[in-house]
C-alpha cells in the first residue's frame, strides 16, 4: 500500500502547495526555455524541495512540454518519471553516498549520452552531507557540465554547503508552509480518502507539523484509521490543552507557586509530553509578548522576557532531567517567587545579597531607608520613559529585565537574574546609554550600578542549617 504522502505528491506545478513564488519563477523559466544547469533548493524538511526537483526534472525531460511550462504528464517520459523507472533521472541520497568515490563515479557517468530522454537530470538530496573531498569533485562537474546534464541539489542545512558550490547554482529558498495551506490540503485528502475528520483536529495536525506538508500528511495517515477528532489528536500526540497553558500563565502572573506546580504535575500525570507542553506554553508567552510590544506595555515586557528565558531553559533541560518534572518546577518557582520578591522588596529590609558587580555599589544606610523608599517609588514610575530613550534595542531589552533594588541619593542599583542580560548592561557603552537616559528623564547626573540576583535559595530567604538528613 502506497503511503499517502507519496500518493498525493504533486504531479504538476499547479499541485505544489505553499511555494507560489518559486512555482511562478520556475514555470516562467521553463516557458521561455531559459534553464540553468544547476539548481539548489534549500529549506525546512517536508516543504516540497524534492517534489519540486522531480517536477522540474520531468518538465526538462518531457517530450511535449505545455506552453505554460508544465510537463504534459501523458508522454512515455512523464509516465516513466511518475513510476520512478526512467534511467535518465538519477536520484542520489548524499546521506548514504557521501564519499569521493560515489561522486567520481557520477563524474564518469555524466559523460555518456542519455539513454531514453533528451537529457540527464541528477537530483542529489541532503547534499550538505557530502564530504569536503566529494564537494571538490562535484565542483568540477558543476563548473563545466555537459550540455545534456542538469543538476538539482536539495538541502535542509544550507550553511553546510561550500560557497564554491553555492556560487555555481541558481538558488531557491523554500519557506515553511502555512497552517491554512496545510489544512486545505489535508481536507482535500480526507475527502478523497473518505475519512471523517473534525476541522479543528486538522488544525492541530497542521500546527504539530510546523510547516512541513509531508509530516502533516504522515500524521494524518497515522491517526485517521478512525474518526479524526481533537481529543484523539491530543491523546496520540501528547498535546496539552490551551486551558493548562492559560492556567500556568495565570499562576505566574499572580505569583501562585503552588498553582503553577500543580499545573505541571497534572500535565505529567495525564501523560502529556512535557517538552511539547513547554513548547505550547512558550508559544502562549510569545503571543503575550507581541501583544505587550504592540500596546507599548513597557512594564509587562521585562517580566514576559524573564518567563520566556526561564521556560526556554527548562525546555532544553527536560531531555536529560533525572526527574521528569524538575526543570519545569524550577522554572515555576523562579518565575513566581521572583515576582513576589520584586513586589515586596522596596518595603522590606533584608540582608545584603551575594552580588557580582563590576564596581562595588554603595549600600543604603538604615537611617535613609524611609527617604530611599520615596525616591525609589518616584524613579520606578519614570523607568518606562527611560526605556523609551534607549536607542540601542539590545541594550534596552537587557536593561528592562532588571529591577530597581536601591536608591541612595543619585546612585541607583539594578538587579538582574540573567547572566546574559547582566553582562550586556555591564558593557561601558551600554552603561553610558543608560545613565544618559536617566539624566534626561530625572534631570540629574545619575550613577548606575548593576548586580546579579542571589542564588535561588538565598533570594527566597532560606538558610542552610547543619542538621541530619531525613
Amino acid at each position: 500500500m502506497t503511503a499517502l504522502y507519496r500518493k498525493y505528491r504533486p504531479q504538476s506545478f499547479e499541485d505544489l502547495v505553499g511555494q507560489a513564488p518559486i512555482r511562478t519563477t520556475l514555470l516562467q523559466a521553463l516557458k521561455q526555455d531559459r534553464l540553468v544547469h544547476a539548481y539548489l533548493f534549500s529549506g525546512p524538511r517536508g516543504t516540497g524541495k524534492t517534489s519540486t526537483a522531480r517536477l522540474i526534472a520531468k518538465a526538462i525531460l518531457c517530450e511535449n512540454r505545455m506552453v505554460t511550462g508544465e510537463p504534459c504528464n501523458e508522454c512515455d517520459i512523464c509516465q516513466s518519471v511518475g513510476r520512478g523507472e526512467l534511467v535518465d533521472l538519477i536520484e542520489i541520497d548524499a546521506a548514504s553516498n557521501r564519499g569521493i568515490d560515489e561522486i567520481r563515479d557520477l563524474r564518469e557517468k555524466i559523460r555518456y549520452a542519455p539513454t531514453r530522454a533528451k537529457a540527464k537530470v541528477y537530483i542529489i538530496d541532503e547534499v550538505h552531507m557530502l564530504t569536503k573531498e566529494a564537494f571538490n569533485a562535484l565542483l568540477k562537474s558543476l563548473e563545466e557540465p555537459p550540455a545534456h546534464v542538469y543538476f538539482i541539489l536539495a538541502t535542509t542545512e544550507i550553511h553546510k554547503v561550500p560557497e564554491t558550490i553555492l556560487s555555481r547554482c541558481q538558488r531557491y529558498e523554500f519557506k515553511r508552509i502555512s497552517d491554512a495551506d496545510i489544512v486545505t490540503q489535508l481536507t482535500a485528502i480526507a475527502e478523497k480518502e473518505s475519512r471523517e475528520v473534525e476541522p479543528a483536529a486538522l488544525e492541530l495536525l497542521a500546527k504539530a507539523a510546523d510547516g512541513g506538508m509531508r509530516d502533516a500528511i504522515s500524521l494524518f495517515e497515522q491517526l485517521s484509521n478512525e474518526k479524526l477528532t481533537v481529543q484523539l489528536v491530543r491523546e496520540r500526540l501528547g498535546l496539552t490543552n490551551d486551558q493548562s497553558c492559560e492556567a500556568l500563565y495565570v499562576a505566574l502572573g499572580t505569583a501562585d507557586t503552588q498553582k503553577g506546580l500543580s499545573v505541571v504535575e497534572e500535565a505529567h500525570r495525564e501523560g502529556h509530553d512535557l517538552q511539547q507542553f513547554t513548547t505550547s506554553f512558550l508559544g502562549l508567552l510569545r503571543g503575550k509578548l507581541h501583544e505587550a510590544v504592540a500596546a507599548k506595555k513597557t512594564g509587562v515586557i521585562p517580566k514576559l522576557l524573564q518567563w520566556i528565558e526561564l521556560f526556554d531553559d527548562a525546555w532544553m533541560k527536560l531531555k536529560r532531567a533525572s526527574i521528569a518534572t524538575l526543570p519545569l518546577e524550577i522554572a515555576v518557582i523562579r518565575g513566581t517567587q521572583s515576582l513576589e520578591m520584586q513586589a515586596v522588596e522596596p518595603q522590606t529590609e533584608r540582608p545584603e545579597r551575594l552580588a557580582q558587580t563590576a564596581v562595588a555599589a554603595p549600600s543604603v544606610p538604615a537611617s535613609a531607608v524611609a527617604v530611599g523608599l520615596l525616591q525609589m517609588d518616584a524613579v520606578q514610575k519614570q523607568l518606562p520613559k527611560v526605556y523609551g530613550l534607549l536607542s540601542n534595542p539590545s541594550v534596552r531589552a537587557s536593561f528592562q529585565t532588571g529591577h530597581l533594588k536601591e536608591v541612595n541619593g543619585k546612585n541607583l542599583k539594578f538587579c538582574f537574574s540573567s547572566d546574559f542580560h547582566f553582562n550586556k548592561v555591564q558593557d561601558l557603552g551600554a552603561l553610558v546609554l543608560v545613565e544618559e537616559a536617566l539624566k534626561k528623564v530625572l534631570g540629574e547626573e545619575i550613577k548606575v550600578f548593576f548586580e546579579m540576583e542571589a542564588p535561588l535559595v538565598e533570594s527566597l530567604g532560606w538558610e542552610t542549617v547543619e542538621e541530619p538528613l531525613p
